[in-house]
């Protein structure tokens, strides 16, 4: 009996956002997760339906329908044909970036978040601050051994559309919804915020 397949690229956030039922119905179904895991863990350089198919033994036209819809809600994109290498004609899908560790925001309340000049105001009394807490965190991942393996894979997995790695943008996410998380569910100077407005009880 073989043991599971090594991993490739790391996950750090085991989510996806789901905006609509049709989203909802296509993620319900275990192929597409496994068709998905395969295209993460191909990189950026990409992975076409035959490999798929001959890799994880899922049935070819469960295959083609479930790309052929993740392409369409832009969870996957296609290779770039310019980079590809002469002579070869298959479709490559790279998983995109948006879908991994990504979150949903109510399409009204974003655009209203935009025109309040709210998110203006936090990103720059939060850009640097973030920034700094960022290197820290690679520097501290770096210097201890025990930590190294979780870094993300370096130079060898960069997306040829946004020219950056999902990996290491995951990885740099996850820190930060993480303490972001712990600031508002377990930070008292956040809870004594919300008390001050009447969001909250004063109880202990």
């Amino acid at each position: 009996m073989q043991g599971p397949k090594a991993k490739s690229v790391k996950t750090y956030l085991t989510h996806f956002p789901v905006k609509s039922y049709l989203e909802a119905d296509i993620l319900s179904k275990e192929t597409t997760w496994r068709i998905m895991d395969s295209i993460r863990q191909a990189g950026s350089g990409g992975i076409t339906a035959e490999d798929i198919i001959r890799r994880d033994g899922i049935p070819a036209s469960a295959v083609y329908a479930t790309l052929k819809e993740l392409y369409r809600l832009k969870y996957v994109f296609l290779y770039p044909r310019e980079k590809k290498v002469r002579g070869e004609r298959r479709k490559r899908y790279v998983c995109e970036r948006g879908t991994w560790g990504k979150y949903g925001i109510d399409p009204e309340f974003d655009v209203v978040l935009k025109m309040s000049g709210a998110l203006d105001k936090v990103m720059e009394e939060t850009g640097q601050p973030i920034m700094k807490a960022f290197k820290e965190v690679y520097e501290a991942f770096s210097s201890r051994r025990e930590l190294q393996k979780y870094l993300p894979t370096k130079e060898t997995n960069v997306c040829p559309n946004c020219k950056r790695s999902h990996e290491a943008m995951e990885f740099f996410y996850a820190v930060l919804l993480r303490s972001v998380d712990l600031m508002v569910t377990e930070s008292e100077e956040f809870r004594r915020f919300l008390v001050d407005r009447g969001y909250a009880s004063n109880e202990t």
